[in-house]
């Protein structure tokens, strides 16, 4: 089955204050229509954690079981990070992951900050049964050469400018690939074609395409446009905006309200690369489930709390405007007189449904003061109820990479350095350092 990921986080406060043998819970998150929590216990001067899995038994005894693959991150506000990757069997509701995941000591010593540790949670579905009823693409080792369609009528395209909107979701070769429109400027209409596969385990992958887009009318008229792409990240090619005039596609294409979009590709070559161990770009994510969304009015401003990475303050904001959903990354640093600062970053601002339906928007945007970036008209508030909000809830996440920073190294003690840190026996190196140790003859 295509694997299916997903991220928890969680702050765990009085840390100071957990007893031998005693544990704190993380809330319960639904994933993929399964509830999930965080648990970490004191164990023998260790600190242990657990993914747990909540589902409860059935009654009529159907058996279940999920091949989970989780990477257990324990993240510092200096961007410092401790992590380990397992892979276990959940069949009924329990816990699995590491008694022993990071000595008492060090967390205390490395992570802890106000009393408080960070948990970041990177989970991969790889295999299951009972579950996820899905039509299988054919799988092969190399993609290169195949082919497929998508097809997807829009419609109600009453469109504002800079309005988007986007298909659901289909796989084909275990990639998942959907369509999105959009009025640019100007007035024309954009189309483009998305790769949505995730980058897991810090893996590199491409995937180059061949495709051409259609727009198709009622009596069969078609304008087609041909191009070239090599997918490298969740997203796809953004700078062919103007596909067609806004005008002549509501003239001469669009029946009822609606337009019909194809889009035929062809996968020419495929990669996938191993980790990057040795990357020094600092990278971290938020992750914030939004609730009583009924309750937030035409106007409102939703703030998550502020949460500290490589000692810069960050959030994300969730705001209902003119019948839009705008969701933003803010970066709360606050401006120095004596000296000025940037943080360069690419951000992929999501909204995930708990039951897995999700949508990602990436960014490049250089932070010189406190403010917020990211988008307006992500999506219609009542598109978004009626195809991502589950028991009023909705989850919002950002996951960022900093690519560079100026004016800010000299204020606090971070080292550019992977963020990696070794387990040797019951210590723990930096990636630096262990490589300076191995090879050190």
């Amino acid at each position: 089955m295509p694997s299916k990921t997903f991220l928890l986080t969680h702050t765990f406060k009085d840390i100071s204050k957990l007893g031998e043998g005693e544990s704190y819970y993380s809330d319960i998150e639904i994933r993929y229509n399964i509830p999930w929590s965080i648990q970490v216990f004191k164990n023998e001067s260790f600190l242990g954690l657990l993914l747990n899995c909540e589902k409860e038994e059935l009654l009529e005894k159907k058996k279940w079981s999920l091949q989970v693959k989780f990477t257990m991150k324990l993240v510092a506000v200096s961007g410092k990070f401790f992590q380990r990757t397992v892979k276990n069997e959940f069949q009924n509701p329990e816990g699995h992951g590491m008694d022993k995941f990071i000595s008492w000591e060090n967390m205390l010593r490395d992570y802890v900050n106000n009393d408080s540790i960070v948990i970041e949670i990177n989970a991969d579905i790889v295999s299951s049964s009972g579950f996820f009823k899905h039509k299988y693409s054919p799988c092969s080792q190399s993609y290169s050469g195949k082919s497929f369609v998508l097809k997807h009528n829009f419609k109600n395209r009453r469109f504002v400018e800079a309005e988007r909107c986007f298909s659901d979701i289909e796989e084909h070769y275990n990639v998942p690939w959907r369509l999105r429109i959009q009025k640019y400027k100007k007035g024309f209409l954009g189309i483009h074609l998305l790769c949505e596969k995730e980058t897991c385990d810090g893996r590199s992958w491409s995937i180059q395409c061949d495709y051409e887009l259609q727009l198709i009318s009622s009596k069969g008229k078609c304008y087609s446009r041909h191009s070239t792409f090599n997918f490298e990240k969740p997203g796809g090619n953004y700078q062919e905006v103007e596909f067609i005039n806004w005008k002549v596609m509501e003239e001469e294409y669009m029946d009822s309200d609606s337009i019909c979009v194809e889009a035929h590709v062809k996968i020419c070559k495929t990669q996938e690369l191993p980790c990057n161990i040795l990357s020094t770009h600092r990278k971290f994510v938020l992750s914030h489930t939004v609730r009583n969304i009924s309750s937030i009015n035409g106007g409102n401003v939703y703030f998550t709390d502020i949460e500290t990475r490589f000692n810069v303050p960050w959030k994300l904001s969730f705001v209902r405007q003119s019948g839009f959903i705008e969701l933003y990354l803010r970066c709360e640093k606050k401006q120095c007189l004596s000296r000025t600062w940037s943080i360069e970053a690419e951000f992929t601002l999501k909204l995930v449904s708990p039951h897995g339906r999700s949508l990602s928007l990436r960014k490049i945007y250089s932070f010189e003061k406190s403010i917020g970036n990211g988008y307006s008209k992500v999506m219609r508030w009542d598109e978004m109820k009626d195809k991502y909000v589950v028991d009023n809830s909705i989850i919002i996440e950002a996951h960022v990479k900093i690519l560079n920073m100026t004016g800010i190294e000299s204020e606090t003690t971070i080292k550019k350095t992977s963020g990696f840190t070794i387990p040797v026996g019951d210590m723990e190196y930096s990636m630096e350092k262990w490589m300076e140790m191995a090879f050190d003859h």
